[in-house]
């Protein structure tokens, strides 16, 4: 048995580190494009026009890939 993913797309998930609250996802991206994300000016950009409640004090941003045990 080996762990697959079902599809080679990652997603970008931005949480709340405070709270562990998803706050949103930008999903489909490869891991060739995901870099141009992980960013202070990408993030901060995101932020402004993704999130329009209050932001979150510290944010985390992680990158997730799917895998299956097949």
């Amino acid at each position: 048995m080996k762990y697959k993913k079902a599809t080679p797309r990652l997603t970008v998930k931005f949480i709340n580190s405070d709270t562990s609250e998803i706050l949103f996802e930008v999903k489909d991206r490869t891991w060739m494009n995901v870099g141009e994300i992980l960013n202070d000016g990408a993030i901060d950009s995101i932020m402004k026009t993704e999130w329009k409640k209050e932001p979150p004090e510290n944010l985390m941003v992680l990158v997730v890939g799917e895998f299956e045990l097949k």
